[in-house]
């Protein structure tokens, strides 16, 4: 009867793991800590009517994420109940952090903000000079992000205070990747920077000769990112060099998607409506997968298959060796959002002005 018993708290207990920051992970390459394979049945769905682009932040059983009417929520990742509504200002399209009881996030009038997770009531809020589209990184003595003002900026997760900002030569739209103490940004000024967490100090750079939106993916001394001059980036930061440019053979589009990089392949979505997997080696096209609309969603790995949305209102699983479609998940509005991964959840927002959560059969 004990086993019984134990098994039965066990088959109860809610499956999830967290899923911290957008991509994932502070390399921000996005693979999930547990597989997840199709097919997947809604579990419930929450409104948020002006819609959702950005990607859902999961920490202990609670998703946060924002709405583009300057909402943002906190929602019980079991039940689909909302916990609290936080009004910032304008839009919210990028994620959130989570640290010490805090949520940290920016919103479109170029205001961040930290809010207590247990009562949704700001704790401190700090003005930039322009909107926040960057996801930010949560650190013990920094919270790091991009705004549009060009600068990079580190907060004191505490007081709100200014620890240091730094100035790059064009907007910053991308999502700050830290490694053994060196964050790793890229922006509208077409630089990859390397700069100390600490004192604010850029230790290198590499031109990469076109403005980026894309948020780059960190795995050993290599980034992978994609650029809005039509090309993904294979870049040696350590060595200071770019091993690899592709471009697809036929067609000429933007890289809006952040790549997620592992088994040997670099996969990412494009503008031309396509999902490419592209050689981690060599640059060389792997297979690709199309869409009927192009693909900012960004890909995300969950076992062998990956997760990414279109904005022809389809979430897609493929196979990760070959690009097989293995199902499909239908919204009702475009999917700019990433998904979000939680042990056999996953939660996706789209244009519709819904938040799905779906749920392994």
């Amino acid at each position: 009867m004990r086993l019984l018993a134990a098994w039965l708290l066990l088959a109860a207990a809610p499956l999830w793991a967290d899923w911290p920051y957008f991509l994932g992970n502070q390399s921000r390459n996005s693979i999930s800590s547990t597989p997840l394979a199709p097919p997947l049945e809604v579990e419930w769905t929450y409104d948020a009517p002006d819609g959702v682009d950005s990607t859902a932040i999961i920490v202990d059983g609670t998703a946060y994420f924002g709405e583009m009417n300057g909402k943002f929520h906190a929602v019980d990742l079991a039940t689909g109940k909302g916990k609290w509504v936080y009004q910032a200002g304008l839009g919210v399209p990028a994620s959130g952090c989570v640290q010490d009881g805090v949520v940290f996030f920016g919103d479109e009038d170029g205001v961040f903000h930290a809010v207590d997770i247990a009562t949704g009531k700001a704790k401190w809020t700090h003005p930039t000079g322009a909107e926040i589209l960057s996801s930010p990184m949560c650190l013990p003595d920094a919270i790091l992000f991009g705004s549009y003002d060009s600068n990079l900026y580190s907060l004191n997760p505490k007081t709100g205070e200014k620890n240091w900002s730094y100035q790059t030569a064009d907007r910053v739209h991308c999502s700050p990747a830290v490694k053994e103490g060196k964050t790793f940004v890229t922006g509208c000024d077409g630089i990859l920077r390397i700069i100390d967490v600490k004192s604010g100090v850029e230790t290198s750079s590499i031109e990469l000769s076109d403005y980026i939106a894309s948020t780059p993916a960190l795995v050993g001394d290599h980034i992978y990112i994609g650029t809005m001059g039509n090309e993904v980036l294979s870049v040696d930061w350590a060595q200071g060099k770019i091993d690899w440019r592709y471009h697809h053979p036929t067609t000429d589009f933007q890289y809006y998607s952040s790549p997620v990089v592992s088994q040997g392949k670099v996969i990412i979505g494009g503008r031309d409506k396509r999902v490419h997997a592209i050689d981690e080696k060599t640059g060389q096209l792997v297979w690709e997968f199309l869409t009927r609309s192009r693909v900012d969603s960004s890909p995300v790995l969950a076992g062998n298959v990956i997760w990414v949305g279109s904005n022809d209102g389809n979430l897609y699983a493929l196979d990760v060796n070959t690009g097989k479609e293995l199902w499909k998940f239908t919204l009702g509005g475009a999917v700019v959002a990433q998904a979000a991964i939680s042990g056999d959840r996953l939660l996706i927002g789209s244009r519709d002005g819904v938040m799905y959560c779906l749920r392994k059969q």
